[in-house]
This record gives C-alpha cells, sequence and structure tokens, in this order.
C-alpha cells in the first residue's frame, strides 16, 4: 500500500482500516537532533585528534578515522530516531498500534481487543496503571484496557474521523 494512501488512512473492503500519524513535534526536538549530531561531531574530531598526536604509525591514525566516522553515523542514527510516526490499523474488533523509526523501523506498541475494552472517551484518561502514547496533531481520545504483560493500561491516541467510525462498534462507551 502506498505512503501517500496510509497519511490520509485507508479503508479496503476486508474491513481493515489504516492510519498513519506523525508524532507531534515538541520545541525540544530540533535542539536535541542539533546536539546530537554536534556532539557527535566534536567526539569525532577529538578522536581523530588524539590518534593523529599519539599515532606513530598510520594503523592506529586509521583506526581513529574509522571510529570517527562510526560515531558520526552513530550519531546521524540517533537523531534520525527522533523522526516518530504511529500506524493505526483496525482489523474487526482488533486495533494495533505500530511505532515507525525514522521510516525504516517497526515496533508493535500495542494489540487491542476493543470488545474487552473497559472504557473509551474523548481526552486523556487517567489511570493508576500503564500509558501509551501515540499521539500526533489533534484531539486525543483514551481507550482503557488490560494488558498482559503492564496490567491496567491506557492507549492515548489521536484517531481521524474514519478511524473512530470503524472502532466504535466495538466498544464499551463513548463520552
Amino acid at each position: 500500500m502506498a505512503a501517500s494512501s496510509l497519511e490520509k488512512g485507508t479503508l479496503n473492503m476486508d474491513g481493515i482500516r489504516e492510519q498513519l500519524v506523525k508524532k507531534e513535534k515538541s520545541p525540544s526536538d530540533g535542539v536535541k537532533k542539533i546536539i546530537i549530531i554536534v556532539a557527535a561531531f566534536m567526539l569525532a574530531v577529538v578522536i581523530v585528534t588524539i590518534a593523529g598526536v599519539f599515532s606513530h604509525s598510520w594503523l592506529i591514525l586509521d583506526i581513529g578515522i574509522f571510529l570517527a566516522i562510526f560515531i558520526m553515523w552513530g550519531g546521524i542514527f540517533v537523531a534520525g530516531n527522533l523522526n516518530v510516526e504511529y500506524e493505526y490499523t483496525v482489523v474487526g474488533s482488533s486495533l494495533q498500534i505500530d511505532k515507525i523509526l525514522n521510516k525504516r523501523s517497526r515496533k508493535t506498541m500495542c494489540e487491542i481487543n476493543l470488545r474487552k475494552a473497559h472504557a473509551f472517551c474523548k481526552g486523556e484518561h487517567e489511570s493508576d496503571g500503564t500509558a501509551i502514547y501515540a499521539c500526533g496533531d489533534g484531539d486525543r481520545y483514551s481507550i482503557e484496557y488490560d494488558d498482559e504483560k503492564y496490567g491496567s493500561t491506557v492507549l492515548i491516541f489521536t484517531p481521524d474521523d474514519r478511524t473512530l467510525e470503524a472502532i466504535k462498534p466495538y466498544l464499551p462507551r463513548i463520552s
């Protein structure tokens, strides 16, 4: 399925609904990226300088340059992981939330049987248990459910109208 169709969300004939949501950007996200890249660059310069000063052979200098390149690559990789998207997938009464880092790696955050949810409401529902945030821009909704691993859990996410319509028939109450 094309990425452009996922951005708006799709509902195919099999009752599968997918929505791609970009994580809200905080003011500190840009600063974090700059700090990570600058720190990696400075560390790389220090390593090459130390390798150049203390090297008595080309092998030490080559190792220093290799480490510097590796550190720069690592800094860019870590900074790229601040680009986060969430994919909401509704299949029947199942809602799965995946976290996508820099459009290259995906991890399932949670999978919920909506029929077993305890509560659903607009806004952020407070709970004593675990909270999972998978929010983008827009109105926030909360689903409270029991997770096998974490116990009482609240999912806070930002579905669009079509995703809400796909999950409403399976939820206990809407407020």
